[in-house]
């Protein structure tokens, strides 16, 4: 939800998002949901019934960043939780449909990255952010690593401070594998633990977990670590698929 990487492997990819969080907020870890005529995974914030990331048996992956591009002031009430929006994705066939006719009027603003893997050699890779007046779509090159923070958590520099963290990252680790970048997201890069990747700051606000979606040519996963009470869930997606 606050820190999400994504990289590229020659026969897949992986996606991991750092959720950041009140840790009073009730959440469920990751299962699987029979919705909209298919079966999702995701892990499940109890307060809104939304996620903040997702992947479906029909190879679509989403994950959700709170904010824009910058830091807005809260016009409360929203009228549904920006990780419901999220969920109505998997009701549409293709991006571009839900995108155009999805209704973000009285809305939070967020960032949607949206992930069409059914050809694995031709990922269909796009961000829709919403800045509360208007839809901005992206084309992300799904041949590069990538690394978004929220906008509401962390201001330019420290997402300057991410990337920088980031690029480090992949001059020592060439070849990164899912391993390689769960520790890089359940590491720490500062001693101010305000701006760290794990998190924590004033009221309990801290990472809780870390997810990960792993797309691989011999294993499809979804990986959640909890990281308040030290517990570790893994998905095997294969069976997910098969069982459709």
């Amino acid at each position: 939800m606050c820190t999400v990487s994504f990289v590229r492997h020659s026969e897949g990819f992986s996606l991991t998002s750092n959720r950041d969080e009140v840790s009073s907020r009730p959440t469920s870890p990751p299962r699987v949901y029979h919705e909209n005529d298919q079966k999702l995974v995701y892990p499940k914030d109890e307060l809104a019934g939304g996620t903040w990331i997702a992947t479906s048996a029909k190879d679509v992956s989403v994950c959700l960043l709170n904010g824009a591009f910058e830091k807005h002031k809260r016009q409360l009430p929203y009228k549904k939780s920006r990780g419901v929006v999220l969920k109505e994705r998997f009701e549409f066939e293709t991006h571009l449909d839900f995108i155009n006719k999805v209704d973000l009027v009285n809305v939070e603003p967020f960032t949607l990255l949206m992930i069409d893997h059914k050809n694995i050699s031709n990922i269909d890779f796009k961000a829709l952010v919403w800045d509360e007046n208007e839809k901005h779509i992206f084309d992300i090159d799904p041949r590069k690593p990538h690394i978004w923070a929220s906008s509401t958590l962390y201001d330019e520099e420290q997402r300057k401070l991410r990337k920088r963290w980031f690029n480090d990252f992949l001059k020592n680790n060439r070849k990164p594998n899912r391993s390689s970048l769960m520790d890089f997201h359940t590491g720490s890069y500062t001693d101010n633990k305000r701006e760290d990747i794990v998190m924590q700051r004033k009221n309990n606000f801290k990472t809780m977990s870390v997810s990960q979606i792993h797309i691989s040519a011999d294993q499809k996963c979804f990986l959640y670590h909890d990281l308040e009470e030290n517990e570790t869930y893994n998905l095997n997606l294969d069976n997910l698929c098969h069982s459709v």
